[in-house]
């Protein structure tokens, strides 16, 4: 054990090493390390969490949300939401360039508006902009949004919507392999460095004609899907070849920086929930029986306490901290005989290891993304457990791109884990509707679309609250997913980062006033 933890961080260190003794000023260089590479660095496609941090250092958007959790001024200085609350006008900050010099304009703000709703441009979080009927420019420096229906509190809809350059492509139509997904060119606070982009990290200089300029001067990500590896390069934060920061700490490695004379701990508070989902395009898995089985079978308290740590067991789509969590809907606990009975009941008769119906077996592939490094232990946990109903479950694990591709794209799976991360509170339409974009299960409830239909064309906040707890209970009944924890989450940052501000969701929205001393 010894001998691998040094050859792993020995491994690490070395590319830290490479890249502190090549920077100019390398003291301002801030190093983190990243679980997954970014799969695209085009706003639109940053669909993992370690895509959307980068797209924040690169990116502005007309507003954002400050440290009291006011909208504030980015792209925009001022706003006015028409009278009717149809629309909202902003007016834009003059004098911003792009990266590569061009001026921003507010054609530029027109065109991002309609790439994201060229029905050519798919991506996962489309339907986020189905609430704007027109966009239109007013001058150089004006624009002004006009609504589907009227929208209380408009200007929070933009805080997301990240700005692209007209200039940077032919047309509204935006594919995910257009290389501006590894040439990206913003308006924000850094930018990309000459061949900054590669497999192993992304490195990122200040921008110096920045509105707000950073303090630090540039940013180094290196891709690093060993958690371990992670955790020793954190403790050497105080030295070149150490990183700054952890984004996420795993809670079974929080005590060894609770003391720390050169790490703190910074509650990070995304909201976010783990999930295994069940492809119902599998005949077996399509059956609510089997679905039900399995949670019964599976101990989520024994896994969370052995493999990941701190944070609350789930009954549906939303944290306990969401307005719409229903808490009324109870934890299930583990029941072998029961979930015994109801395959036995639903036909399912056990054939030496496995259960079977006919030919069909409970015999399910479970892809995982290998770069989650918690997978593994996890999958061999549930393997065993499920083992114990006559289910069989077989690993295939498989590199971050090509398990988006396998289960998102192509759906070719049976079981799979893995996470939703949400910007302020769950948005689950995508997610659970049969024409959802994110409904990559191939779920299909006739009661759940209603529901959701019902939900996002009603103008009544308190009526949209108590439908989504009645889709908490519903989904909690048909089991989609089989819903597992929110963890309790901390950063862990070098004490040589001060001014240190970590925004739910947009990890670095306050970075340009983080400064990092020598």
């Amino acid at each position: 054990m010894f001998h691998r933890t040094l050859g792993r961080l020995a491994i690490a260190l070395g590319l830290f090493v490479g890249s502190a003794a090549t920077d100019a000023g390398a003291q301002q260089t801030f190093h983190y390390p990243e679980d997954t590479r970014p799969a695209s660095l085009l706003p639109f496609f940053a669909e993992d969490m370690s895509a959307v941090r980068m797209v924040e250092l690169i990116f502005d958007s007309l507003v954002f949300q400050n440290k009291r959790g006011d909208v504030d001024k980015g792209l925009a200085t001022s706003w006015k939401v028409d009278d009717d609350q149809g629309g909202i006008r902003f007016v834009l900050r003059e004098g911003v360039k792009w990266h590569d010099g061009e001026p921003f304009t507010a054609e530029d703000v027109v065109f991002t508006i309609r790439a994201a709703q060229d029905p050519k441009t798919i991506f996962n979080a489309k339907s986020k902009f189905n609430f704007i009927r027109d966009v239109t420019a007013e001058g150089q420096y004006g624009v002004h949004v006009a609504f589907e229906r009227p929208i209380p509190e408009a200007e929070k809809r933009f805080i997301s919507l990240k700005i692209i350059p007209k200039h940077g492509f032919p047309s509204t139509a935006i594919s995910r392999k257009d290389k501006f997904a590894r040439e990206p060119i913003g308006t924000g606070p850094f930018r990309l460095k000459k061949g900054g982009f590669s497999l192993r990290s992304i490195a990122l200089e200040q921008n110096p004609d920045y509105w707000n300029q950073a303090k630090i001067g540039e940013v180094q990500m290196q891709h690093t899907p060993d958690k371990s590896a992670q955790i020793n390069l954190l403790q050497y934060s105080g030295v070149k070849a150490g990183v700054q920061a952890v984004i996420f700490l795993p809670p079974k490695n929080i005590a060894l920086f609770e003391n720390s004379d050169s790490v703190v701990l910074e509650p990070y508070h995304t909201v976010s929930w783990w999930y295994m989902a069940y492809s119902h395009e599998n005949k077996a898995l399509a059956e609510r029986p089997v679905r039900q089985a399995i949670g019964l079978a599976i101990d989520r308290e024994e896994l969370l306490e052995a493999h990941l740590g701190r944070g609350d067991i789930l009954t549906g789509p939303f944290t306990e901290s969401s307005p719409f969590y229903n808490f009324q809907v109870e934890k299930s606990a583990v029941d072998l005989d029961r979930a015994n009975q109801l395959l036995e009941d639903a036909g399912w008769k056990k054939k030496g290891d496995v259960r079977m119906k006919g030919k069909l077996k409970l015999d399910f592939e479970f892809v995982m993304d290998k770069e989650l490094a918690s997978n593994q232990a996890l999958f061999l946990g549930i393997q065993a457990q499920l083992k114990k109903i006559g289910v069989t479950t077989r690993p295939t694990y498989v590199d971050h791109a090509r398990y988006r591709d396998q289960v998102f794209t192509r759906r070719k799976f049976d079981l799979t884990l893995n996470i939703w991360s949400f910007e302020e509170v769950e948005d689950v339409y995508p997610l659970f509707h049969s024409k959802g974009p994110m409904n990559f299960i191939g779920y299909n409830n006739a009661d759940v679309d209603t529901l959701l239909d019902t939900a996002k064309a009603t103008k009544d906040y308190k009526k949209y609250k108590e439908m989504m707890k009645q889709l908490h209970a519903l989904l909690a009944q048909d089991l989609p997913y089989y819903f597992l924890w929110s963890l309790d989450i901390y950063s862990g940052i070098s004490k040589k980062v001060r001014n240190v501000y970590i925004q739910p969701f947009y990890y670095f929205t306050s970075f340009p006033e983080w400064e990092l001393s020598p």
